[in-house]
């Protein structure tokens, strides 16, 4: 009896959900802002030095820059995904286009 159970349960094949779940791989977190954040902080110091830039608007753009330091980090913790990387570097093409418009004036 018990060898035609266990033949019975060998030829059945594995019982569904007796395995245990395989963890799942994050995805590799590749740093999204810090390059070009150096970009922007490089042109803010740039506009600051040049007189370009007053010491209010460096400081709002210097915090923007920070802002969104902090917002790649959070997302990364959890595995940034591609509509988060893509939130990122829409957020620097803003910032860009905000620091370079201050600098030239067409921005106030």
């Amino acid at each position: 009896m018990i060898e035609l159970t266990l033949a019975l349960l060998v030829a059945s094949g594995p019982i569904v959900g007796s395995l245990p779940p395989q963890p799942r791989a994050l995805p590799a977190y590749n740093p999204v802002t810090s390059a070009d954040l150096g970009h922007v902080r490089r042109d803010v110091r740039k506009g600051r030095d040049e007189g370009s830039l007053s010491k209010r608007q460096a400081k709002e753009l210097r915090r923007e820059a920070r802002e969104v330091a902090m917002l790649e980090e959070r997302y990364a913790a959890g595995g940034l995904s591609s509509a988060e990387a893509a939130e990122l570097r829409a957020r620097i093409g803003v910032l860009r286009a905000l620091t370079n418009g201050k600098r030239l004036g067409t921005i106030k």
